[in-house]
């Protein structure tokens, strides 16, 4: 048996042949549904808008925008807010009050498929929407476009306030940490006012009138000094004449007035090396020990004097005693004001030392505020920028969406060609699906068609080829595959046109 097959297109031809009436029925079922199809599909209208962008109407160089988002991600943005649920609802219901949840919900996915949004240029874009009412399309359109156009000044202003708000949220933070920082740098400055670096200058002029203030009163206090010692000079040299004078100074009596003379001249010289010196001071000491050695003989000295009746004052000792005594005052107010002067210096030596600790101190409690000032001052700034820019959003100032075409009433279907396209791909698609089942109801087909076909199958030689006799059998069966080809045929053409005419108007929803 040879099961060799090769392509003969003259046997196809045949096949096919012997399949007319499957190919032409399926044609004309698929090519009837699809005219009914083309005739039964509304007609679509396009309504369309175009928006031009506008820019800022006050100059930036005065009043710089806080809106910072490209027109594409605005448009993106304002598009996902226009086509959510609440918006398209809202739409949907103006023309269908009554219409269901779930009929509600097809129709808001049919209205987005059908809004078309084209950025043209970098200022313009189009906006469109198609439906099978071109009231309904125009009205729509407007509506978007009034959506869009609303939507971008709430953006634009939501975006100002938001903006507005943190930046004076910020700075309401910052002005609270700066007053803490305030109130340590003067807590600081208040409890060291005096050695602080502005307050060098005023220590150091201080410290030069306290110096040269103290040289002035230890140079007084000499001279006081030196004066005092020459008046206790002549007050000794006065008391040795008064003696003279009065002949107190015998040979018998020579050694009690030596011892009371003596006891004035130490007590003399212990003033004067007391207004030099310390109490501590080895001469002090000693002197101090002479003049108690004298002061114990004085008694006898006393006695005897009593007993001759007294000496006899000179009036010079008395003045120069008087004169002593006022310089002793005064000198002892040079001293307290010589300790004074001291302690003053010692007061603002220290302040002086002290001034770079404290600037160093104060700089570090300073840097922190200064930034901190720093921020507070430039997000004041920012916050003045920022309420201009949301005032010029609001007074409509700022960049906005202007319509220069509004939404037309379309007269004419966009596809007016759709038909006659829909209808060639029918007639197409007929004759495919045709050929197709006739070529799979062939290749079912395992009767013998020919004398190859007998060859084929068995290796005995073919003799004669007689023709198919048609008898009153074959032709009723012949009609019956027709009827039954036909009635199939009619029963696809009403399914498929019942399927059509209800299915059809869910595909164009809205």
């Amino acid at each position: 048996m040879n099961t060799t097959t090769e392509f003969d297109f003259g046997k196809i031809s045949a096949s096919f042949y012997r399949q007319k009436e499957i190919i032409i029925a399926v044609f004309l079922v698929v090519s009837t549904l699809t005219v009914y199809l083309a005739t039964t599909l509304p007609p679509i209208y396009r309504s369309s808008t175009l928006i031009l962008v506008t820019p800022q109407r006050v100059p930036t160089s005065f009043v710089a925008s806080t809106v910072t988002m490209e027109l594409n991600e605005r448009i993106q943005s304002i598009r996902e807010e226009i086509l959510s649920r609440t918006q398209l609802e809202t739409i949907i219901r103006e023309r269908y009050p009554t219409a269901t949840a779930s009929l509600v919900d097809d129709r808001i996915q049919s209205l987005r498929r059908k809004i078309r949004i084209d950025l043209q240029r970098t200022n313009v874009f189009q906006l469109s929407y198609e439906s099978e009412s071109p009231h309904w399309a125009q009205r729509v359109t407007s509506r978007l476009a009034s959506l869009f156009i609303n939507q971008n000044l709430q953006v634009r202003e939501r975006q100002a306030i938001g903006t507005k708000v943190f930046i004076n949220t910020e700075a309401e933070r910052l002005r609270s940490d700066l007053e803490k920082q305030e109130t340590e740098v003067n807590r600081y400055k208040a409890a060291n006012r005096f050695e602080l670096p502005d307050q060098l200058d005023s220590n150091l002029r201080t410290m030069e009138q306290l110096r040269v203030e103290s040289q002035t009163v230890n140079t007084r206090f000499s001279r006081l000094q030196e004066r005092k010692a020459l008046l206790q000079k002549q007050l000794v040299e006065a008391d040795l004449g008064a003696l003279d004078f009065s002949g107190f100074q015998r040979s018998d009596a020579k050694v009690p007035v030596s011892q009371n003379v003596q006891l004035q001249i130490r007590k003399r010289e212990l003033e004067a090396l007391l207004g030099r010196y310390s109490a501590k001071h080895p001469d002090v000491v000693q002197l101090r020990k002479e003049i108690h050695a004298l002061e114990t003989d004085s008694t006898v000295e006393a006695g005897a004097s009593g007993a001759q009746g007294g000496i006899t004052r000179n009036p010079m000792t008395q003045v120069l005693q008087k004169q002593i005594a006022e310089l002793d005052a005064e000198i002892t107010l040079i001293r307290s004001q010589m300790e004074a002067l001291r302690n003053q210096i010692g007061v603002y030596q220290t302040r002086i030392d002290n001034t770079p600790v404290r600037a160093i101190e104060l700089s570090k409690i300073s840097r922190t505020y200064e930034i901190t000032l720093k921020k507070y001052q430039d997000l004041l700034a920012k916050g003045l920028e920022s309420q201009l820019s949301e005032n010029m959003e609001k007074t409509n100032k700022a960049e906005q969406f202007q319509i220069v075409d509004p939404a037309y009433l379309p007269l004419k279907p966009v596809s007016p060609d759709r038909r006659i396209i829909i209808v060639l791909i029918g007639l197409l698609a007929g004759l495919g699906a045709g050929f197709g089942l006739a070529f799979l109801w062939e290749s079912l087909d395992t009767s013998f068609k020919n004398n190859d076909d007998l060859a084929g199958f068995s290796e005995l030689p073919v003799l004669a080829v007689l023709p198919a006799a048609s008898t009153r059998g074959t032709i009723r069966s012949e009609r019956k595959v027709r009827a039954i080809l036909v009635l199939a045929s009619l029963g696809t053409v009403v399914l498929g046109s019942f399927l059509i005419r209800f299915l059809a108007p869910l595909l164009n929803l809205g």
